[in-house]
């Protein structure tokens, strides 16, 4: 493994890594997990009879016009609309300065409205909303990626090739691409920025979510496989100042990493080996990109690394685990962002998946470790906490 000292580009700003809940989620106060959890099984619920008083053709034609939304908003986007809508505006002069119809864009906004994504005043001015706050470029939590990335051709490609993914050997987006998702990411630099910094903004929200749920006081060491661009390790340093960690990522990703403070790179292969000498080994949103076998894998390299450094180990004021951050996945379907992430796997990779605690739980004894804990987050997931069996 190589050490990747500086990776920073000039032309991409440095996160400083102190964002708080209302940058990343929205809310003044991070919520507890189990009150985010009840708050989406309500939703759910709302949801769910919104669809039991409406017939069957109805139903079906709203999920058939489901694709509109990303559609919507990658134009709004594009439009720059989030940054010029920074006050109350009139939507007919909006149109002229961006130089499109004005009875199309008032059809284009009329949508964007039922979604919460603009609003109107009482006089009739184009007012943006907290949504539109973070689709702004600059807007902090970043989120404006995930539209991007979810809009390019290539995953809409494959989420209409599902079909060739049912398969017990399938790959949706292979099919529909040419190559899988990561060989075909790791051909086009360029496209996979974009993902870099979708990732980013979950990144950056994990980052948080960590910090504040779990307990890092006997913590010293981290290290964050498969971690990216360094958001999230980068806002879970700026929250514990006592901590300090690397990013494990193949090359051409470490080389990208930005310069960030105590945190570092280094390049490598997670399913080779694990960097010994840190007391906490991250996996956030990695596992379920993977089918079980490699899932398995890369825990036992992270078990492997916990026992490679003895002295670490015998100290009682360290906690030496790996910490898993999956969406959940319940043996009963509910209407949230974990079946959505699921299926989006199934689309984007050959046997990635959402797992149920149980699942995570088993495929960590596999590895040599015992799930001792297992916390809700403010962001939906939970974090697993595993460590080496005794």
């Amino acid at each position: 493994m190589q050490p990747i000292r500086d990776g920073a580009h000039a032309s991409q700003p440095k996160r400083a890594g102190k964002v708080g809940a209302a940058e990343v989620l929205g809310v003044p106060l991070l919520p507890p997990g189990v009150v985010v959890a009840a708050g989406n099984r309500v939703r759910a619920g709302i949801a769910r009879l919104h669809r039991a008083t409406a017939p069957p053709p109805a139903r079906i034609l709203e999920a058939a016009l489901g694709m509109l939304d990303v559609s919507v908003l990658a134009t709004l986007c594009r439009l720059d609309l989030p940054d010029r809508l920074d006050r109350p505006m009139d939507a007919g002069q909006l149109a002229d300065d961006l130089g499109v119809d004005r009875d199309r864009f008032e059809r284009l906004l009329r949508y964007a409205a039922t979604r919460g994504w603009v609003r109107r005043n009482r006089r009739g001015q184009l007012c943006p909303t907290k949504v539109t706050a973070f689709l702004r470029r600059a807007h902090p939590g970043g989120w404006r990626a995930w539209v991007e990335f979810a809009a390019t051709d290539e995953v809409h490609a494959a989420l209409q090739a599902l079909d060739g993914g049912l398969a017990s050997t399938g790959d949706a987006f292979a099919d529909a691409n040419g190559a899988p998702f990561f060989d075909w990411m790791r051909a086009r630099p360029q496209q996979h920025v974009l993902f870099d910094a979708a990732m980013a903004a979950g990144g950056q929200m994990h980052g948080l979510v960590l910090a504040r749920t779990l307990d890092w006081s006997k913590s010293r060491r981290v290290c964050d496989i498969g971690g990216g661009d360094g958001a999230l390790l980068a806002v879970l340093c700026a929250q514990h100042q006592h901590l300090d960690g690397i990013i494990l990522e193949l090359a051409e990703v470490a080389a990208r990493v930005r310069t960030q403070p105590r945190v570092g790179a280094v390049a490598g292969d997670a399913f080779v080996a694990v960097p010994v000498g840190f007391d906490t080994y991250l996996l956030v949103n990695i596992l379920h990109d993977w089918d079980d076998a490699a899932a398995t894998q890369l825990l036992a390299r992270a078990a492997a690394a916990l026992d490679d450094d003895a002295a670490m180990a015998n100290s009682d004021a360290i906690v030496r685990r790996v910490v898993v951050v999956e969406s959940q996945m319940n043996t009963r379907p509910h209407d949230d962002l974990a079946i959505r992430a699921d299926l989006l796997m199934l689309a984007l990779t050959p046997g990635g998946r959402e797992r149920t605690v149980a699942e995570i739980a088993v495929l960590g004894k596999a590895a040599g470790l015992r799930l001792v804990r297992s916390r809700r987050l403010a962001s939906g997931d939970r974090a697993h906490v595993l460590m080496r069996q005794q």
